[in-house]
């Protein structure tokens, strides 16, 4: 069994999830709605510090769906088992608190799946899960010795889930820029965006997306650089976080398309399924 790339497979999962999270709101919104159409029918408005978190949240939220693709270096991401590991992901964040996805990561060489459906995370690990989905709250309430490792692992994805409230987000980011500037333009896929670089300090965050970390840990991360590439329709494009420094710096470059677009994420069920069981007897066999 290989803990390793679980436990990158989880961090991953709240890293996607994370990124996503400040376009959530609870207002109604389309999940195959052409963002772009209703967002054109308003002449751009420039993006100031007051306002750039707010008209970002409202753009994805009625936007609700988007692919996104990710990518992880650094040495924190070497740590993590993240590094050269690029991951692909459907997010629906049309209802915040039930939030789903499909992410996709190739981890050691081997194709490795997550699903967030129905409330529940559902890991597929090839070989090591018999190419079946195994479900996290299913195997953490099992009697097997392994369950509190799954049952921790849950526990930590269900946490993430706190981070889609979108008045949360809002409130926990107030205070906690220190930097915010225009930096210039870049054509993103052929889309012309407006790129924004902007300082966070991570000890001065607040909110559920915090609230589980202890001051040290947010010590640690320190100040953290987010680059936005965003569009006319004040939709991100690109985005590039870096935290921490040295042995500990991690830097995420994202890439974000057919917003508003219909996606397609069920929880595996049947035959799709593996019990933990089932999965450790195949490890031992």
């Amino acid at each position: 069994m290989r803990y390793s790339k679980m436990a990158a497979l989880t961090t991953a999962g709240v890293l996607a999830l994370g990124l996503t999270s400040c376009g959530a709101t609870s207002g109604d919104s389309g999940a195959t709605s052409d963002a772009s159409a209703s967002a054109s029918v308003e002449a751009p408005v420039e993006l100031t510090q007051a306002s750039f978190v707010e008209e970002l949240a409202a753009a994805q939220s009625e936007a609700a769906t988007v692919h996104m693709t990710m990518t992880y270096s650094g040495k924190g991401a070497e740590a993590a088992g993240l590094a050269g590991a690029p991951l692909e992901a459907d997010v629906d964040i049309s209802d915040p608190e039930n939030p789903a996805m499909a992410m996709q990561m190739d981890l050691e060489g081997e194709a490795t799946d997550m699903i967030l459906a129905d409330g529940d995370f559902y890991m597929s690990m090839g070989e090591s899960t018999s190419g079946k989905f195994l479900s996290l709250a299913e195997a953490g309430e099992s009697d097997n010795p392994m369950a509190a490792l799954f049952q921790g692992m849950g526990d930590v994805m269900q946490s993430s889930l706190k981070d889609m409230d979108p008045a949360a987000q809002l409130q926990g980011m107030d205070g906690a820029i220190t930097s915010f500037e225009k930096t210039g333009t870049e054509a993103v896929d052929g889309v012309e965006t407006d790129v924004y670089t902007i300082l966070v300090d991570a000890t001065k965050m607040t909110g559920p997306q915090v609230d589980d970390l202890p001051e040290d840990a947010l010590a640690e991360v320190g100040e953290m650089e987010i680059v936005y590439y965003v569009d006319e329709d004040d939709l991100a494009r690109k985005l590039e976080l870096t935290m921490g420094s040295g042995a500990e710096e991690l830097v995420m470059s994202s890439m974000f398309s057919g917003w508003g677009e219909p996606v397609d994420v069920a929880a595996p069920t049947g035959d799709q399924l593996i019990t933990l069981d089932e999965m450790m007897a195949d490890v031992a066999g």
